[in-house]
């Protein structure tokens, strides 16, 4: 009820329980769906696990490796060397600058079957040696005033091609650019290629 001008009360408002709404009970939710059932419309049937059953766990093994990063900041060194050995993340392109000192690459972990890597690497004096799983392409180029650029395989672990491939540019005035095949399991690494695996 309101109140006019003058003092007259108009007509009463009528409240929603007054106007006669039908009042409906809340209709109950669907029912879970069962192994049966058919799929929720988007072409997948339900997949619900039956009482007591398992569901087999989960294997990190199985998932794909991360996307390859096309390129990093360059690894640098003035005074000393730069090692990667393990499952270190190497971009598809990586480049190396030092002044005096090694550069040790382990891509035995890193590269995967049927992937190319590039390695480009620029040194006063200094060696640079680059490890490969058996099976890999190995295309170096580039150039020393004294030293050797060249590859080596171990004949122990004679592998067919697996597709991947490294593509290497060595640059250095004093040293060698190495390219070595080396399996998982080659025992104790020949003189100069103990750092692949520091236990020996």
């Amino acid at each position: 009820m309101t109140n006019q001008p003058g003092g007259q009360q108009g007509p009463e408002w009528a409240g929603p329980s007054e106007l006669g709404y039908p009042t409906e009970p809340t209709p109950p939710p669907p029912p879970l769906p069962t192994p049966g059932s058919a799929g929720t419309g988007t072409g997948m049937p339900e997949v619900v696990p039956l009482a007591g059953e398992v569901l087999p766990p989960y294997r990190a093994g199985a998932a794909q490796p991360p996307a390859r990063i096309e390129k990093t900041d360059p690894l640098v060194a003035f005074l000393g060397d730069i090692v990667r050995t393990g499952r270190w993340q190497a971009a598809r392109k990586t480049n190396a600058l030092q002044l005096m000192g090694d550069l040790k690459l382990d891509l035995r972990e890193v590269i995967q079957p049927g992937e190319t890597l590039e390695v480009e690497t620029w040194s006063l004096m200094g060696d640079v040696k680059i490890v490969v799983p058996p099976g890999t392409e190995v295309v170096v180029s580039g150039g020393t005033l004294l030293g050797d650029v060249k590859t080596e395989t171990d004949p122990r672990h004679q592998t067919a091609p697996t597709g991947a491939r490294l593509v290497v540019r060595g640059y250095t005035l004093m040293g060698d650019v190495i390219v070595r095949e080396m399996g998982p399991d080659a025992g104790k690494p020949p003189r100069g290629w103990r750092w692949v695996s520091p236990k020996h």
